[in-house]
């Protein structure tokens, strides 16, 4: 026993001195090494950092992945704030999101708070850009003509028969918001499977999605066969007046840039791209050719950002249409704020007028348009979160993330535990 003491402190002692020595020597040589990442702690700057909890309800980032919380931080306030755009709306998604950030310790609280807050804000600076709070177009009244002296607000959703173009130029726009999006996805995940597998898997595998998705719409925005194609496509950048050969008419620009179609060359160009695309891809998996045409879905997916813009901008049009009325006069909708029916039933004729508005119907009509008004303006409110939300949320996670993220980093706690006998209260 005194001998086996002996040796156990001079284990010890070698210990001490050289503590590699020890460990080789009690091993006998042999050790395994496992091969696992190191688990990850993500480090985003102060504003970018509450948007990682979105990032994390899908998973952690890996350890050798593109954390791509700074992304979500420049496109899903964007997103939501222009689907929503109201400056009414915005000041209330920003009180909630305050509301939630310093009333709660939790950190997720926190977090909900802070991208709730930078949805509001980007709310505010499309309504304001809109002219719109509540869905009345004061702002435009008051600031952008009253004040700066322009003929209407800068910006319009597009609801109105004298600016359907606008609703055309959303789609248009958002299918340009796609294109970026999932460019940047397939970029990031391009470079992942270079450095994971490879020169000739990152090209077939994530190249080829790049090159035939941007072949395809190179196509689809050229004047090849531009007959067979919308002709709103090829108006709402134009601004020239001139009758481009795709559309045949010059039917309202929403941009005037000049833009009113690539050359049929860039259209052929765009096909051979396409084809291109298909062989790389063929060559990494034959079978996942049969999903080519995800690069037509993928990007009109988008198109959902206008439809939502355009379902909130006729909900809150339907709830004020019911308190104040309203009249139709050269293609565009007017809440009747000023005078009742019977002043606009002489200016344009009751053919005009489109409801005559609780506010105008006397008390008991009163109360009740307050009620619509309020309860009205409040769902609306609440269904922006379940649907320019929701709406965003997908489009960054099935859309976008799918390009390259995988997630399943580990989490790092140094000072965790695993408790299997007791609880804790």
């Amino acid at each position: 026993d005194e001998d086996r003491d002996e040796d156990v402190g001079e284990t010890d002692a070698d210990a001490e001195q050289d503590p590699q020595k020890a460990v080789t020597d009690g091993s006998g040589g042999n050790v395994v090494m496992r091969n696992d990442d190191p688990p990850v702690v993500q480090k985003n700057p102060g504003v970018v950092s509450p948007f990682e909890v979105l990032v994390k309800a899908v998973g952690r980032p890996g350890y050798r992945e593109f954390d791509p919380t700074v992304i979500l931080f420049l496109t899903f306030p964007a997103f939501f704030g222009f689907m929503i755009g109201d400056l009414g709306y915005g000041l209330l998604y920003s009180a909630i999101g305050y509301f939630l950030y310093a009333n709660y310790d939790s950190p997720a609280f926190k977090s909900m708070g802070g991208v709730t807050i930078a949805c509001g804000l980007f709310t505010m600076l499309f309504g304001i850009l809109y002219g719109e709070i509540f869905g009345l177009h004061l702002i435009a009244t008051y600031l952008w003509e009253g004040t700066l002296g322009l003929s209407s607000a800068p910006l319009h959703k597009g609801l109105q028969p004298a600016d359907i173009y606008w609703a055309q130029a959303w789609l248009t726009i958002s299918v340009l918001v796609a294109l970026v999006h999932l460019n940047v996805g397939y970029v990031f995940g391009f470079f992942e499977e270079l450095e994971f597998h490879g020169f000739k898997a990152a090209l077939t595998e994530k190249g080829s999605w790049f090159i035939a998705m941007n072949g395809l719409w190179l196509f689809v925005f050229s004047r090849l066969w531009a007959n067979s194609k919308p002709s709103f496509l090829y108006t709402v950048f134009d601004g020239t007046g001139t009758a481009p050969e795709a559309s045949g008419e010059f039917a309202g620009a929403a941009f005037e840039l000049g833009f009113n179609g690539f050359s049929p060359v860039v259209g052929w160009v765009g096909l051979g791209l396409v084809l291109l695309g298909a062989g790389l891809l063929a060559m990494a998996s034959f079978a996942e050719l049969l999903e080519i045409f995800d690069v037509l879905v993928n990007v009109l997916s988008y198109t959902r950002i206008a439809a939502v813009l355009l379902a909130k901008a006729g909900m809150a049009f339907a709830v004020n249409l019911l308190f104040f009325g309203a009249y139709q006069h050269d293609g565009e909708f007017h809440f009747m704020l000023n005078h009742g029916p019977d002043y606009y039933i002489q200016e344009y004729g009751r053919e005009a007028i489109m409801f005559g508005g609780l506010f105008h119907g006397g008390a008991a009509a009163l109360l009740g348009g307050i009620v619509v008004l309020l309860v009205g303006h409040l769902l609306v409110l609440a269904l922006g979160v379940t649907s320019a939300g929701l709406q965003a949320v997908r489009l960054e996670y099935y859309e976008f993330f799918s390009k390259f993220f995988d997630g399943g980093g580990r989490e790092y706690a140094p000072f965790g535990y695993d408790r299997h006998y007791t609880t804790e209260d």
